[in-house]
């Protein structure tokens, strides 16, 4: 049985006092201002990509980014705190947010919900996860919503199967987590979009894109097949609280492809500890 990884509740420590276009005033602990941060770049990638397209420019406003992008799927199904720190930080940060998209003719102009980033879209961050991932990283620390400990995870190289299965699960999880309300619907939407988004929570997603991949198709084969009480998503939807909290095991059923390996991984750690004891 996999070891039980329960996922770190949100710091209770109150960083973060927003006013909203309504004038209602909104507290965020540091925990839940991080995790808005990482969710608004992940969107900015999808949003700024979708518009430089065909044109290879980029023509961005504030109000119009929040409108557009903090207020459209996926942001609707999160909890509240994610929207509003995507308007906020939208607002008060789409310099450093939108620069590294803009390598030409980057200008802002206006202030707040006014600002207005215009350049050519031709950036080598749209070719590149890695220059996502390290864009990532830095903005969410550099605009204080992250910690520093947030900007050295992700970046261990994982060379081994059962290890990336491990961290596939867990991802799954921790994006589950974003949910208001996690339905069978829900968990399907998350699992057939995750694969594409394992490169912003790692620098080196090989193996765990592998895991990722090979289980959504397995996965779909049985969502077409299944009854609905068989379904994985409809299993995962019915238990997610216990899920959340390590008592419903969800990381051996996912990773039963890779059983032996992780069985011999456990028997090769059990012989190092016995040695150490000589």
């Amino acid at each position: 049985m996999a070891a039980v990884r329960v996922l770190p509740s949100v710091a209770l420590l109150i960083c973060c006092l927003f006013t909203t276009a309504t004038s209602k005033t909104i507290t965020m602990t540091q925990g839940q201002f991080c995790k808005s941060c990482v969710a608004t770049v992940e969107a900015l990638f999808e949003y700024a990509e979708s518009k430089a397209k065909e044109t290879h420019s980029l023509d961005l406003k504030a109000d119009k980014v929040a409108e557009e992008m903090c207020k459209q799927k996926p942001f609707p199904y999160y909890k509240d705190f994610f929207r509003t720190g995507c308007e906020q930080i939208v607002a008060k940060n789409l310099t450093t947010l939108t620069g590294p998209l803009m390598n030409r003719e980057h200008k802002i102009e206006g202030e707040k919900d006014t600002r207005k980033a215009t350049g050519r879209g031709e950036s080598t961050v749209f070719k590149s996860d890695t220059l996502k991932f390290e864009h990532q990283k830095s903005f969410c620390r550099d605009i204080g919503a992250c910690p520093e400990t947030f900007y050295a995870m992700g970046r261990d190289t994982i060379r081994d199967s059962c290890r990336g299965c491990h961290e596939f699960v867990w991802d799954f999880k921790v994006i589950l987590a974003r949910e208001k309300a996690v339905t069978p619907a829900r968990v399907a939407d998350v699992l057939t979009t995750m694969c594409e988004k394992l490169a912003l929570l790692h620098l080196r997603p090989g193996r765990i894109e592998d895991a990722c991949e090979r289980f959504v198709e397995t996965w779909y084969e049985d969502y077409l097949e299944a009854g609905d009480q068989e379904k994985f998503s409809n299993r995962v939807a019915a238990n997610i609280d216990d899920i959340m909290v390590g008592r419903h095991d969800i990381t051996t059923a996912m990773c039963s492809e890779y059983i032996d390996v992780c069985k011999t991984n456990g028997e090769k750690k059990k012989k190092k500890k016995k040695k150490r004891k000589k």
